[in-house]
């Protein structure tokens, strides 16, 4: 029999093939007479049926990874009168490095493929040599030995050209395509992915189950892209496939990918559901990479979301794993993250260890993981006052990311750079770089709706084009129709001609002096049209100056606010802080909206709650919800109401909670009726002081919410049932002078 060749499809950071139905384990005695099997064959030189004998063992074993199949192996290996069939120990040598594969062993994978090679190079068998050339590559690749994945692959690429292999041609590109997504060579690896899916086409049925590996590997680079939308299509896509051929291996990691998609949303039930289900579905699995990799992400996931002991325990045994098997790039990726969570937990100088030992773990330093570890290290060494180096760390981070184009890491660079040059007490050179920061968290947004813009004008362009053919279609219809009626036209045309001179003269003069009109009216319209995009333009950038100097005013009270040791003048420098803040976050959604005289306020009041719980940031669990219902308003109205939301919520989430460590803070702002309004701030916290009279008290942001509340005429009620409630009504249109 011919032997089909056995390709290995690296999928990043998920760990390796798990079957998706485990059989029945063999008995010792089955393993027995299969061997028994091939010893005969073997003695017959009957090399096919010994070889179908190996695959029917590799099989099972796959399925079960129990050590008697890892023994047998190598007890043929080591048997002298199997050692003389070259073509026979290749299969034995790649029969073994699949199952240490699968049970996420690598170097002895990596050992048993180099071998298996070998001996197919011996039997003049290219085919499977080639395929051995490309499962050494997606070991190496696994230990971070990307260039020499590369080679690899490559040595594979002209055999499957020369025998005109679609499917092995299509596995060389896929890996091609994420060797270089290691390396972070992104255009580099969407163009060998793009090479990958024409291939696919050319042999796959759309429902087959190797389209969900490639769909999974290409939404790594897409997301990586910031192409997240383009990335969840196909994710969605896999999902339909691999629940069509019930794989519940696939819907499991699937669903795995699937909470990074729910991480960057905030979907964080959703992404923890995700998180238990991969884990439910690995409990027992003897796939050791699987697991070890299932648990860094579940040491991410708490880590994130600021349970740090537990995202410790997490890291710590997938680092054991990747200890073990040299896994240099993996090893580097655990430390960075312990490192992270030691400064969490705002042990500076542990975290600046593990970051120096993962500095011994990165092979290329032109990377977003390298530029990476420099920011943190930086940002770590500035926190134990050495702002010197902590500038130089940052600096390299940026020299970095700027070829990258990773415009969120620029951003982060240069809010690093300036944190640094405050430490060194150069604050010219800080506001400068406190700047850029703005300048590039904008840039960010705007490169989103650069793209929006170019997916409208495509789609304009196709609708075009469609349109001209549909136009054209109309043309040769209604030329057949001209020409079987030509004769008739002939006749017709002479009486319609002379009819037509006579009404011409008629007509002429009126027509000119419309087309006269009409002409005058178009350029009318076209200059008013022309000043309110420019006004509108215009506007937009006033919106957008506005936020950016009071952002470049909240980060300068912020820096002053790190150099205080009173707490009270601590204290009112952030109320000054979130006031200014409040403020800016009114223009930056004006800057940002098609509608330049609206602001929705339930994106609005979240925004601001999410801030001011930073800004207050404790240990307590104080759950903020929002409730507006939908309601949008003028910036005249939805400032006061900005300043008066912040003040309340602010003073919730310092004093209302005090006693207790933990509690939840609503925010409901509805319509009444057409123009009328009511906001309500309630908490569960301790309540208000018996003896409080709002229009005595002395409290700056009482005052505020006194006067505020009185500018848009509106009438303020308090209460404790027990927490403190707010509740302000008023009308839209009733704005005081």
């Amino acid at each position: 029999m011919k032997n089909q060749i056995v390709f290995i499809m690296i999928f990043v950071l998920f760990g390796v093939f798990e079957t998706s139905a485990q059989v029945p384990q063999w008995t010792l005695d089955s393993l027995v007479l299969y061997e028994e099997k091939l010893a005969s064959h073997v003695s017959k030189d009957q090399l096919d049926e010994g070889k179908a004998v190996i695959a029917k063992i590799e099989e099972e074993g796959s399925n079960s990874l129990d050590p008697v199949f890892f023994d047998f192996f190598e007890r043929a290996i080591e048997n002298k009168s199997y050692q003389s069939q070259d073509a026979l120990m290749a299969e034995l040598h790649k029969s073994l490095g699949m199952l240490e594969y699968f049970r996420g062993n690598i170097q002895a994978a990596l050992s048993a493929f180099y071998n298996a090679r070998l001996y197919y190079i011996k039997s003049d068998e290219k085919k499977m040599a080639a395929g051995m050339a490309m499962n050494i590559g997606v070991m190496q690749e696994k230990i971070g030995q990307y260039d020499s994945a590369i080679s690899n692959y490559k040595l594979a690429e002209p055999v499957f050209k020369e025998l005109q292999d679609a499917k092995g041609l299509s596995n060389v590109y896929e890996n091609l395509g994420l060797a270089y997504y290691q390396e972070d060579d992104f255009d580099l690896a969407l163009r060998y992915f793009e090479q990958t899916d024409s291939l696919l086409n050319t042999y796959l049925d759309p429902n087959e189950i190797r389209w969900v590996g490639f769909y999974m590997n290409k939404h790594l680079l897409l997301f990586k892209m910031n192409r997240v939308e383009e990335g969840l299509k196909l994710l969605l896509k896999g999902f339909q496939i691999a629940e069509a051929n019930k794989n519940d291996y696939y819907i499991s990691k699937l669903g795995e990918m699937m909470g990074e998609v729910y991480e960057l949303r905030g979907q964080t039930d959703k992404q923890y559901e995700a998180l238990m289900k991969s884990k439910a579905f690995f409990k027992d699995s003897k796939n050791q990479q699987a697991v070890a990799n299932l648990n860094y992400k579940l040491g991410v996931y708490h880590y994130q979301y600021g349970v740090m002991d537990s995202a410790m325990v997490y890291v710590e045994k997938s680092l054991a794993y990747f200890r073990e098997n040299q896994m240099e790039s993996s090893i580097g990726m655990v430390l960075n993250t312990m490192g992270n969570i030691a400064f969490m937990q705002e042990d500076y100088e542990k975290a600046i260890q593990y970051y120096q030992q993962t500095a011994a773990y990165y092979k290329n330093e032109n990377t977003q993981a390298y530029a990476g570890f420099l920011f943190n290290m930086g940002y770590s060494l500035n926190k134990v006052g050495q702002s010197a180096r902590a500038l130089e760390y940052m600096e390299r981070a940026l020299a970095i990311r700027k070829p990258l184009k990773d415009l969120g890491g620029i951003r982060d660079a240069y809010q690093g750079i300036a944190e640094a040059q405050e430490g060194l007490r150069e604050y010219a050179k800080a506001y400068e770089a406190f700047k850029l920061f703005h300048i590039y968290h904008d840039s960010v947004f705007n490169e989103v709706k650069s793209r929006q813009l170019a997916e409208l004008e495509t789609e304009y362009e196709s609708g075009k084009k469609d349109q001209a053919i549909a136009v054209l279609e109309s043309e040769k219809e209604i030329q057949a129709l001209l020409s079987q009626k030509q004769k008739a036209q002939i006749s017709l045309s002479i009486g319609g001609l002379i009819l037509f001179l006579g009404l011409a003269g008629v007509f002429f003069r009126q027509a000119k002096i419309r087309k006269q009109h009409n002409h005058i009216l178009a350029l009318k319209n076209e200059e008013i049209a022309k000043q309110n995009d420019e006004r509108e333009l215009l506007l937009k950038e006033i919106h957008h100056r506005v936020k950016n100097n009071l952002q470049i005013i909240s980060s300068l009270l912020s820096m002053q606010t790190r150099g205080l040791q009173d707490e009270k003048v601590k204290g009112a420098m952030k109320e000054s802080q979130s006031r200014v803040k409040t403020m800016a976050l009114i223009h930056e959604k004006l800057y940002q909206y098609e509608n330049l005289s609206k602001i929705n306020m339930q994106e609005y009041m979240i925004q601001l709650s999410d801030f001011l719980t930073q800004t207050y940031r404790s240990d307590k669990q104080i759950n903020v919800i929002v409730e507006a219902s939908e309601i949008s308003l003028d910036m005249d109205m939805a400032i006061p109401i900005g300043l008066i939301t912040n003040e309340l919520l602010s003073n919730s989430l310092k004093y209302a909670f005090e006693d207790s460590d933990f509690g939840e803070i609503h925010i409901i702002f509805s319509e009444i009726d057409p123009g009328n309004y009511k906001l309500r701030v309630e908490d569960t916290g301790k309540g208000l002081d018996n003896d409080l009279d709002i229009e005595k008290s002395k409290s700056l942001g009482l005052k505020l919410v006194r006067t505020l509340t009185r500018q848009i005429n509106g009438q303020l009620k308090i209460s404790s049932n027990p927490g403190a409630t707010f509740e302000i009504e008023f009308k839209e249109d009733a704005l005081a002078a």
